[in-house]
């Protein structure tokens, strides 16, 4: 939770890991996926709870942008409310309510933001969808800050930790033409040889520090 101007508060919740289909269109592959987005009336792990009405009406403001193809997800957080288009690794296509529950899906976008992501989705990192918005709240007798009405969903960005409990994610490869996942997490990367060379660091420094994680979690568990 990071302080703005005007004491709003920029807010950053993850719901868990996404369930991924592989598919490709015409030369190339499109990866889409689709899963819990965010969740009403539950509290998460970093103890807020967002009512129902004030998080449907947030989506309904967003149909229209989502129908013209305009909300962009970057790939981790940014510090504030802008959605930063050079750091855009995906857009989100459609959202709907199971209950509580807020699903949706989402398409990978070919930049360098994306490719990154897709290679982590294709090495069988695990990747996790979170909201970003803005706006105040209140602590009730519990402890948890309930989310107010000033809150505004930005968008929903790419990040490697949730922050309430779900499922993890699968991925299953359906064919228009299927493409069978790499078995190396590197290789959708070197294989694109007009990549910045500054991209394929970055995505190996995020493989180096999810494998130190597991690998902390394994010892500490």
């Amino acid at each position: 939770m990071v302080l703005l101007e005007n004491n709003q508060m920029l807010f950053s919740d993850c719901v868990g890991y996404t369930t991924l289909e592989l598919t490709e269109s015409t030369n190339t592959g499109t990866l889409r996926f689709r899963g819990k987005f965010q969740e009403a009336n539950s509290v998460n792990k970093n103890k807020r709870m967002y009512p129902y009405d004030i998080l449907a009406e947030n989506v309904t403001k967003l149909e229209e942008t989502i129908k013209n193809r305009g909300l962009f997800g970057e790939l981790d957080h940014p510090t504030d409310s802008i959605i930063h288009l050079g750091s855009a690794s995906h857009i989100v296509t459609k959202l709907w309510w199971e209950g509580n529950t807020l699903m949706g899906e989402g398409e990978i976008l070919n930049t360098p933001s994306g490719k990154i992501l897709r290679a982590l989705i294709e090495g069988g990192l695990r990747v996790g969808i979170s909201s970003r918005g803005v706006g105040q709240g209140q602590v009730n007798n519990e402890g948890v800050l309930v989310i107010g009405e000033s809150y505004k969903l930005i968008t929903f960005d790419a990040v490697a930790d949730p922050s309430t409990f779900s499922a993890f994610q699968s991925k299953i490869a359906r064919k228009e033409t299927a493409i069978a996942p790499s078995t190396n997490p590197v290789s959708p990367i070197v294989e694109d040889k007009k990549l910045d060379p500054k991209v394929l660091i970055s995505y190996l420094g995020c493989v180096l520090e999810q494998r130190t994680k597991e690998a902390k979690n394994k010892i500490n568990g």
